[in-house]
């Protein structure tokens, strides 16, 4: 049977928006045509990734653009995918295939407190949240036992809430989030990097 999930709106303990939160249903389809997403785009903007969270599924290529004047060198050794682009500017470096479902953690070997993430997903039902916290999934189809999961770099954990105990009948669907609350003092930007991508080197996707 097809399931229209109402819009989805993330919220932190605060009732603030949630931006690039990754939602994907587990074990679904969608009931429409399947995404057309042969590649995808993680630019370089202002010394940042942009965006900063993307959502893909495997085998799609993504190309890493560099608007910023001064180069970068972009890489990754996350479980999912292991590659490195090294110092590039414009459009000269070639897109990277991501084969293989995970999280991918991006960082720039000349700008430490660069960092990105790559959810890349086995299925056809995800998407990113907005400035808003907003996200409207396609319509699907999946068994009673499938799980909304949901991820973000500011969770402790991945998250994962049970289709069957979702108010499906409203016109939104509101999820408050147990964000981590980051202290306010910076921390050296090499060593915040550093451990992210330790973090994400050894926990499970």
């Amino acid at each position: 049977m097809a399931v229209t999930l109402p819009p989805l709106q993330l919220v932190d303990q605060a009732g603030q928006p949630v931006s690039d939160v990754v939602a994907r249903i587990e074990q679904s389809q969608t009931s429409t045509a399947a995404r057309d997403q042969d590649a995808a785009v993680m630019d370089q903007v202002n010394l940042s990734f942009s965006p900063k969270v993307i959502a893909i599924s495997t085998g799609t290529r993504v190309q890493f653009p560099n608007s910023d004047e001064t180069r970068h060198h972009v890489y990754s050794f996350s479980p999912a995918k292991t590659f490195e682009l090294q110092l590039f500017r414009g459009n000269e470096a070639p897109p990277v295939e991501f084969d293989k479902a995970g999280l991918v953690v991006i960082g720039c070997n000349i700008h430490d407190a660069m960092v990105g993430y790559i959810y890349v997903s086995d299925g056809q039902v995800y998407g990113v949240t907005d400035a808003a916290g907003g996200l409207t999934l396609p319509t699907f189809t999946a068994p009673e036992s499938a799980e909304l999961v949901l991820w973000h770099p500011d969770l402790e954990e991945t998250l994962s809430l049970p289709l069957a105990g979702l108010d499906e009948n409203g016109d939104l669907l509101r999820i408050e989030l147990p964000m981590i609350q980051r202290q306010t003092k910076p921390e050296p930007a090499a060593s915040g990097l550093r451990n992210r991508l330790q973090r994400y080197k050894t926990d499970d996707d």
